[in-house]
């Protein structure tokens, strides 16, 4: 067995998790998992909702393991998700100072918790927006930086003077900055509480990210009725239907103390 989990580090491979049956195979008295699939970074990375099911056993003493390949559909919609590299970029407080300055539409009067409720529904949506066309897609950021880095070495071999030189540097400047911000995107995704010295923004952060993506999706459950619910709408529905029914004061108190101390 020592020999056998060696393999398994050696070659990166990783158990993405199950639902179904606790065990795969039974003797007696005798329960256990001795069956699972194990994936490489690159088959996480490229189905990223792949998701592993025990099922009955039958006559075999081993239970079948149903391997399901969901691709995410190109219209699929993601719920928000406040992005912690927003805050490194220059717009974002002067974004966030008109936004909760501006009057509360339709009713300016409203108070206490509804009236934080309308103000972060309103900036959400601003932050939708200013993502989509002020900040952008951060990785074709730096893609297009990297690209006016090279032109402007170019140039400033060519004509060596300072008005090159200074655009060169503020280019470079610029993509620094983009990469501070890819690298937190990453340690956010991963949720990693620290990056090692070193060894910042590597392909090890991106592979634990993505499974830890991958074992996070919800594929199936089973609601108060005992009805098996394994579409995204249903499961979707369900969670609504569930929450409706959970105070969310806690929570709202709670993104109050945050925005109070930013705002401070």
């Amino acid at each position: 067995m020592d020999e056998f989990n060696s393999m398994i580090s050696d070659c990166n491979l990783n158990d993405i998790g199950y639902f179904g049956s606790l065990f795969t195979w039974n003797r007696a008295n005798l329960w256990q998992r001795l069956d699972r699939f194990l994936f490489n970074d690159d088959w996480i990375a490229n189905f990223p909702s792949s998701n592993i099911e025990h099922l009955s056993i039958n006559l075999s003493d081993h239970s079948p393991i149903l391997l399901n390949i969901n691709k995410i559909p190109p219209h699929a919609s993601f719920s928000f998700r406040f992005q912690n590299m927003w805050l490194l970029h220059a717009d974002f407080s002067n974004l966030l100072n008109c936004n909760w300055k501006a009057p509360v539409f339709p009713d300016n009067k409203i108070t206490s918790m509804l009236r934080l409720w309308a103000k972060l529904s309103r900036f959400k949506q601003c932050l939708k927006w200013w993502n989509k066309n002020i900040f952008k897609n951060i990785f074709s950021n730096i893609k297009d930086a990297e690209s006016q880095v090279i032109n402007l070495d170019i140039l400033f071999q060519q004509n060596p003077n300072p008005e090159n030189l200074l655009a060169l540097n503020q280019t470079k400047d610029s993509l620094f900055h983009l990469q501070l911000q890819e690298e937190c995107f990453w340690k956010q995704k991963s949720n990693a509480k620290f990056i090692l010295e070193g060894d910042r923004n590597t392909k090890s952060f991106h592979a634990v990210a993505n499974k830890k993506k991958t074992r996070s999706l919800i594929h199936k459950i089973i609601d108060d009725a005992g009805n098996v619910l394994d579409s995204d709408e249903y499961i979707c529905n369900s969670g609504v239907d569930h929450f409706k029914h959970i105070l969310v004061i806690p929570a709202l108190v709670y993104l109050l103390v945050i925005l109070t101390l930013y705002l401070a």
